[in-house]
């Protein structure tokens, strides 16, 4: 059952005035929780603040949001909490008040069914059609606006492919739908560059801070898929999945990504 508080108070209804609704004009987290401890707690709260000045919005105090997500949490042993900012309400138009305050939603969601046994086969996945936009003002933000996401998601029905992945307008690897990605060459991690669009998972930044001698950040081009040893998918929810496949494109599921998966299982 969704559990809810807006501003601090039990509800699930905002005004229709809210800039979130009314623009996307936001952010959010969403995170694992487990016997009311967040998972990757300062690596959400980090991200959800660089957010709010990239924005210019007031920043909630951690330990607020940190009460408001044990509560919410509190009658499940794990679950997913997702943290909502908004710029609040205004009239119509584009420009916000000079004097406006967020408004924040916190709400708590059942566990994501399981998954079985992809954690250890892997998964299979496809090239969206859909092209991300560029806009670097807004790259790495998780922002409330995920129509791109929507769109693409909406490409397939088949139920044995359980990813996209998204490229940018030149065709440079930018992440899965809703994970980050990582290939493996030569027992090294890459990573694609977000400075132009895509989201930094808190998840991705973990990895690339515990793996950081082998980790490289680049532009990758979508040629070098077929190249990689290795890849794989991560969320800071349904932790780290090999891909085993790619449109046509094949791969193994090897040391690498059982190393990455063994880090997080004993975090």
């Amino acid at each position: 059952m969704l559990e809810c508080l807006v501003d601090g108070e039990i509800s699930d209804r905002i005004s229709a005035a809210d800039r979130g609704l009314q623009y996307g004009d936001g952010l959010f987290e969403t995170m694992a929780v487990f016997s009311g401890q967040p998972r990757f707690w300062q690596g959400h709260i980090d991200r959800l603040n660089a957010g709010c000045k990239q924005l210019g919005l007031p920043v909630t105090p951690q330990s607020v949001l940190l009460r408001e997500v044990r509560t919410v949490s509190a009658s499940q042993s794990k679950c997913v909490v997702k943290i909502m900012l908004t710029r609040g309400t205004s009239g119509r138009g584009y420009a916000p008040r000079a004097s406006s305050e967020a408004n924040r939603i916190v709400c708590s969601y059942a566990w994501p069914a399981d998954p079985g046994n992809l954690v250890k086969t892997g998964i299979r996945t496809r090239i969206c059609d859909l092209r991300l936009a560029a806009q670097p003002a807004l790259a790495g933000l998780k922002h409330l606006n995920r129509l791109e996401q929507v769109l693409a998601r909406s490409e397939w029905k088949d139920h044995s492919i359980h990813e996209g992945i998204l490229l940018d307008q030149e065709d440079h690897l930018i992440s899965a739908i809703s994970s980050n990605v990582f290939l493996v060459h030569s027992g090294r991690l890459m990573t694609p560059r977000l400075d132009r669009c895509g989201v930094r998972g808190v998840m991705r930044s973990a990895i690339l801070n515990a793996f950081r001698e082998r980790c490289e950040q680049r532009r990758i081009m979508l040629d070098m898929l077929p190249e990689a040893d290795e890849i794989f998918v991560c969320n800071s929810v349904r932790g780290v999945f090999p891909v085993t496949r790619i449109d046509h494109w094949e791969y193994d599921i090897g040391n690498v990504t059982r190393e990455v998966q063994d880090w997080l299982s004993n975090r």
